[in-house]
């Protein structure tokens, strides 16, 4: 962004108020954004995130993991 030529991976999601594993999700997520520079992610708003390309593996493995009916998530990529 900002005249970068960066490509950027936009991550929502939907998960269930009542999800089993809600807890280890966001404890993960947590732990996932401490590990990721700074300037590499930014958080839009609820379930929103954007992260470099570069870093967007973690994300992605994150939200396979926890795949299944109570969690709807989408990756876009953002030039």
């Amino acid at each position: 962004m900002h005249g970068e030529d960066v490509s950027w991976i936009l991550f929502t999601w939907e998960l269930r108020e009542r999800a089993r594993g809600r807890r280890w999700f966001y404890s993960q997520l947590e732990h996932l954004l401490s590990e990721i520079p700074l300037k590499s992610w930014r958080k839009l708003g609820g379930s929103v995130y954007l992260v470099r390309e570069e870093n967007s593996g973690a994300f992605d493995g994150l939200l396979r993991r926890f795949e299944g009916p109570d969690l709807i998530w989408h990756k876009l990529r953002v030039k």
